[in-house]
């Protein structure tokens, strides 16, 4: 199962200009995708689409919690999402999470 967004939850709030991303293990009954490298990606449309707002570094396997800094805090809306390489190749998004961003 590719990796998805916990926090914040879909059609959640952010109260600041930074939070901390925190993966949920969703592998109990699936098996875990194996990924090479990941970051977390901040946009104004879903699937990693629209317009970039913020974004990590890329990290190593294994995905965990992390920071993500430079929300916009404007009170619109945004999507969250892990954008991850597989060992094969390719560069995949999960599921995005919807979420306002306020001060």
């Amino acid at each position: 199962m590719p990796p998805i967004v916990f926090d914040p939850p879909n059609n959640g709030v952010t109260r600041s200009h930074s939070y901390a991303f925190i993966p949920t293990n969703a592998h109990g009954i699936h098996p875990k995708t194996t990924v090479s490298r990941w970051k977390v990606t901040v946009t104004t449309l879903t699937n990693n689409g629209g317009t970039l707002k913020t974004q990590t570094a890329w990290f190593p396997d294994p995905i965990t919690t992390c920071a993500v800094n430079n929300l916009p805090a404007d009170n619109l809306y945004y999507f969250s999402q892990v954008v991850y390489e597989k060992p094969t190749g390719g560069t995949w998004v999960s599921t995005s999470n919807k979420f306002q961003s306020c001060p």
